[in-house]
């Protein structure tokens, strides 16, 4: 059974599948020689079913089930809930100790049920995922040798449950994520640990179709300068390696997207922290000073207590432009333009020129 290669593929394609593990429950029902399977997501206090794929069951039969709370008394159920994830058993070593009444009788009278194959997949101290396949009293009980050949399936099953969780979870947070970046003024994307992109609010999405610097393949940030592609790939492995680390001290990084006779566009990049809901990532920000404008210097140089020169140099560094375009257009030179860097980085405690002009936009503009 554990070697039947369109099992194991139904079983992990669930992981994408619209239906989840409905299509792998029919394939596995009648593997074991079963009438019905179910893979119910079960809160223990209170008692009660938080989720439920299934086959083989009726809607008239399952709708019956949910309505009379019937999990109150299921046997399986009430067992699984107290144990820790392991193997597959026989039901029918509970049914002695169990004390069901006349409704739990007629449920298995009406549905012709003998015996059932279980296994607890994965246990925490609110809910309990557990595997289920019925038989009829014409299948007859399952036997040891049965349950030993199901068992080979057993870190499968519970391998494709746990990656099956930890999406469903990046989903929702990214879910949650997109309900939030999608009332920013800015061009804002998510990306996942991988670097693709995850979500893009409206003003990206509008962003795409009229610049031609940045484009979307493949579900990736693209751009049409090498150089810009180049350096967008290691900061945005550096910045999403930092989402997984505390105390990184790469935290953000900006780039600058060159337009023909247009000012720049600057591309932010910042970590979205790992967590229990996002396996890390990054918040990639689209500033478009034609569109907003920029933090002024007396603004820079009163938030960041910075001297008019410093504050300055900010400012034309957040406009975009490079040390040696500030160094003609203010007629200094480069050299004295790093000291002010230098002392601008002691004062604001960033260490990088894209970091600061990051830091600047994502304290300033609002």
């Amino acid at each position: 059974m554990v070697n039947d290669p369109a099992l194991l593929q139904t079983l992990y394609s669930s992981l994408t599948d619209r239906q989840g593990f409905h299509g792998f429950l029919e394939q596995l029902t009648e593997a074991a020689n079963g009438c019905a399977a179910q893979l119910v997501v079960i809160r223990k206090q209170p008692l009660r079913i938080d989720h439920l794929w299934h086959h083989g069951l009726s809607d008239e039969f399952l709708g019956w089930y949910l309505d009379n709370n019937m999990i109150a008394q299921d046997v399986v159920s009430n067992h699984a809930i107290h144990q820790p994830p392991g193997f597959f058993q026989s039901a029918l070593a509970l049914l002695p100790e169990s004390n069901v009444d006349e409704d739990y009788d007629k449920w298995e009278n009406d549905q012709d049920m003998l015996d059932s194959a279980w296994f607890v997949v994965h246990s925490t101290q609110s809910h309990c995922h557990v595997l289920t396949i019925q038989r009829t009293v014409s299948q007859g009980p399952y036997l040891a040798e049965e349950l030993k050949a199901l068992d080979r399936l057993v870190p499968f099953i519970r391998q494709a449950v746990q990656m099956y969780r930890q999406l469903s979870e990046q989903r929702l947070a990214a879910s949650s994520l997109s309900a939030v970046i999608d009332v920013l003024p800015d061009a804002t994307f998510i990306l996942d640990d991988q670097a693709l992109i995850l979500h893009s609010n409206r003003a990206a999405r509008s962003l795409v179709k009229k610049e031609t610097c940045l484009k979307i393949s493949d579900q990736r940030l693209s751009f049409g300068e090498k150089d810009v592609q180049d350096s967008f790939l290691r900061s945005s492995i550096q910045v999403v390696r930092s989402s997984h680390l505390a105390d990184a001290d790469y935290r953000t990084d900006l780039l600058i997207l060159q337009r023909e006779t247009r000012r720049p566009l600057l591309l932010a990049i910042r970590p979205i922290e790992s967590s229990e809901l996002l396996a890390g990532g990054a918040l990639v920000t689209v500033y478009d000073p034609e569109q907003r404008a920029l933090p002024s210097a007396d603004l820079i140089a009163g938030y960041f207590n910075l001297s008019p020169m410093e504050a300055q140099l900010c400012a034309d560094l957040v406009a975009g432009l490079s040390l040696k375009e500030v160094a003609a257009l203010r007629h200094r030179s480069e050299s004295t333009l790093r000291t002010y860097l230098k002392q601008v980085f002691a004062k604001t405690g960033y260490h990088r020129q894209g970091e600061l002009v990051s830091g600047i936009l994502s304290a300033l503009l609002h």
